[in-house]
């Protein structure tokens, strides 16, 4: 076969292979689409996805399940969306620890979030936040900096586990505040801000929609946002930055992956109406009620994101030494 020959042939075997992934863009949903969380019901993760999961389901006329399936720091969800078909039923709801964080946290990982995986579209990003009792003798963000500095063996400070969002939050305020802390890991939020509450714990560090109910009733008090921004949540709580440690940003975040080789078209019409529901003023008003700042952009928008977000965490690892077995 000459040269024009194969070339041809090559053309037309791609044109068949480009036909075909369409078809099967246009013809699904077909039957349910589970989205997997990588965490417990109830926290940031899934609540962002059963909001996702409402809307496409009303939209595509299909049924999206959320599937929760905690443990490992997220890699075990992560892991299994990686190997399941790439047929877009199988969709990983999944944050900056499971893409990015767990790369520098863990010796070995069980897939890589650079290439085994179609990413779709970043959905939401959120702040942490510092808060104590209501009752705490800390009553700002500057004593909280002046106690651990004085603290003979670091200030217990709670985190949602080892290796979350606010954990390395924390670790970057450290190295900010040149501070020692007691890091204290909890499973998940809701026990942390429940030991606050009574006292076990002097200051934890949550996503920003988690204490609003406490604080709003009196029985917390938020001392400082992470983000670069004041949160809308708690307008009168000022930012780390603002508190004299400029540039300082850390943030959780959320987004769409598919598992790598998913046809485009899928992912095409996943991140079209992503993108779509972001700009729905009912979306906007959820998100606006749980703290949640917009994200959205192209597929490959998200993938940068990914990278420059595996570089940055990289470095508040080794800065800190956190690692997990």
């Amino acid at each position: 076969m000459d040269i024009t020959r194969r070339s041809l042939a090559f053309g037309l075997t791609a044109a068949t292979c480009w036909a075909a992934s369409a078809a099967r863009g246009a013809e699904w949903p077909e039957r349910p689409v589970t989205f997997v969380v990588p965490f417990p019901a109830g926290g940031s993760t899934d609540v962002v996805a059963r909001l996702f999961a409402e809307r496409y389901g009303e939209t595509l006329k299909q049924n999206f399940v959320v599937e929760n399936r905690p443990g490992a720091n997220g890699n075990i969800a992560a892991a299994a969306v990686a190997k399941a078909p790439a047929d877009g039923y199988t969709i990983l709801v999944s944050g900056n620890g499971q893409n990015a964080m767990n790369h520098s946290l863990y010796a070995r990982m069980p897939y890589d979030s650079t290439k085994d995986f179609a990413h779709i579209c970043l959905l939401a990003s959120t702040p942490n936040v510092i808060i104590v009792p209501s009752a705490s003798d800390i009553g700002s963000f500057d004593a909280l900096i002046r106690q651990a500095r004085t603290a003979s063996e670091g200030l217990a400070f709670a985190s949602p586990g080892t290796g979350s969002s606010g954990h390395l939050s924390l670790a970057m305020l450290e190295n900010a505040a040149n501070i020692k802390v007691r890091h204290v890991p909890y499973r998940g939020a809701a026990p942390l801000v429940t030991d606050v509450l009574g006292g076990h714990v002097p200051v934890g560090i949550v996503n920003v929609d988690i204490p609003l109910a406490h604080v709003q009733s009196g029985k917390l008090r938020v001392l400082a946002v992470t983000s670069a921004n004041r949160s809308a949540l708690y307008p009168d709580a000022k930012t780390v930055a603002e508190s004299g440690f400029p540039g300082f940003e850390a943030q959780g975040w959320f987004g769409l992956s598919a598992p790598a080789r998913t046809p485009p078209a899928i992912v095409s019409k996943l991140n079209q109406l992503a993108n779509q529901f972001l700009q729905d003023g009912k979306m906007k008003q959820r998100f606006a009620a749980g703290g949640y700042l917009s994200g959205g952009g192209t597929p490959q928008d998200y993938s940068d994101f990914i990278e420059g977000e595996i570089v940055k965490w990289a470095g508040v690892v080794r800065a800190s030494g956190i690692s997990i077995e």
